[in-house]
């Protein structure tokens, strides 16, 4: 089920963040990258972000599998990471397919990411086009390659 997140799943989604980049991502970036980010620590005002920004989980039987959310005001899917053990299952799509519902109820007809490399063929296959491959800086100062991509919403 999807919903909107809760304070109180603050924690969890930290957690499946931090899980996510260890599995997912360590194909595509250095160890000390990966370390880096995954080690990096939750910002304080995290449980805000979730909220303000209409944060979306996908739950099952009690168990967070996914989450995701978009910067209305600048017109972005800012975060969206699924459990090492739910990959290739669906989460991501559907986490995808509704938070693109709500940049459509927002007036947004566009969004753009910065995908992570190992997430590009998935954002590509729901219709995504990337850009030059980028690097995005990460708050604490180092630097993840990443691939600008965009989408119009209809």
């Amino acid at each position: 089920m999807i919903r909107f997140a809760k304070k109180s799943d603050t924690g969890k989604v930290w957690q499946l963040r931090t899980e996510a980049i260890l599995t997912s991502c360590v194909p595509d970036y250095s160890a000390e990258i990966t370390s880096k980010w995954a080690n990096s620590p939750m910002p304080q005002e995290f449980d805000q972000i979730l909220l303000k920004l209409k944060a979306l989980v996908f739950e099952q039987d009690g168990k967070l599998l996914g989450f995701g959310f978009i910067d209305v005001e600048t017109a972005s899917l800012e975060s969206l990471f699924v459990a090492p053990q739910s990959v290739g299952k669906g989460v991501g799509k559907a986490l995808t397919i509704e938070l693109e519902r709500q940049a459509l109820a927002s007036g947004l007809n566009k969004l753009s990411l910065s995908s992570s490399l190992n997430a590009q063929g998935f954002y590509q296959s729901l219709g995504y086009v990337a850009s030059a491959p980028s690097t995005w800086i990460h708050p604490l100062g180092f630097e993840l390659a990443c691939v600008p991509m965009s989408k119009v919403l209809n």
